[in-house]
């Protein structure tokens, strides 16, 4: 039964998600090009460089009010802005409703957090950012000791995680993964643990090959083009993260 009291935290969570979504859009490209001010700078109009007022801010909605355009200068603002916001929306509020009878609610939505960061970024710039991988790997390492399986299997999740890309990195010599993919696969194995690592990691080059294999096709790319891992790992994560046991269940269900 949905109370009041649930209600009033479904809301705030999801208020809370689209306002991190839009720190977010600041956030990245701040950082990748090194741009001061990530807490006290003001936001701007990314063609004319407008300052924008608190009700040019609004996520989502400012957006839509505005039609996607700039009210200085007339041009056209991104879709990435408001989908970013959206998908955080969207994300914090789906785990607020599986986890909300938990105290894992909130350290929960800081990985989410961290997750949809890391996503963001490499879908944007095909980079993992130490400034953004290096916090999350630290805190999923320190939640690693108050989670419901024991901290062992969150830090050999994370070993084989680092493992696997370092394997390939230095084998390759960079040319199937980038450095940045170790760190993902260091942060990806401390949040889901061993049990979880490797069919989320299935899952992830299932995504990925479904959506490389239409570009191909067309021409789009060829099979020495980049393509950011981010992109597919983190969703995986969130995926297992969500409804890991559910997954692995139904799996043994039918394999059994």
């Amino acid at each position: 039964m949905l109370t009041m009291e649930k209600t009033l935290v479904f809301i705030l969570v999801t208020t809370l998600g689209a306002l991190l979504g839009s720190f977010t859009t600041m956030l990245v490209t701040r950082l990748h090009f090194d741009q001061k001010g990530i807490f006290t700078g003001r936001s701007e109009c990314p063609s004319c460089g407008a300052q924008l007022k608190f009700w040019n801010l609004v996520p989502i909605f400012s957006w839509l009010i505005q039609r996607g355009m700039c009210q200085a200068c007339g041009k056209k603002i991104s879709l990435f802005y408001p989908l970013t916001e959206l998908v955080f929306a969207i994300t914090f509020f789906l785990f607020a409703f599986h986890f909300y009878e938990t105290w894992h609610l909130f350290p929960i939505l800081l990985i989410v957090f961290f997750t949809l960061v890391l996503f963001i970024y490499d879908v944007r710039f095909f980079e993992v950012d130490d400034r953004v991988a290096i916090p999350a790997i630290i805190f999923a390492a320190i939640y690693a000791f108050f989670r419901e399986l024991p901290w062992i299997e969150y830090l050999i999740g994370g070993g084989l995680g680092f493992l696997f890309y370092a394997f390939q990195y230095y084998v390759s010599r960079g040319k199937w993964v980038g450095a940045g993919d170790m760190r993902l696969g260091l942060f990806m194995g401390l949040v889901l643990g061993w049990k979880f690592l490797f069919p989320a990691l299935f899952l992830a080059y299932m995504m990925g090959t479904l959506f490389v294999i239409p570009l191909l096709v067309m021409k789009k790319v060829n099979r020495k083009t980049a393509m950011p891992m981010g992109a597919f790992l983190m969703p995986a994560l969130l995926v297992f993260l969500f409804m890991g046991d559910t997954i692995l269940n139904w799996y043994l269900h039918f394999t059994f």
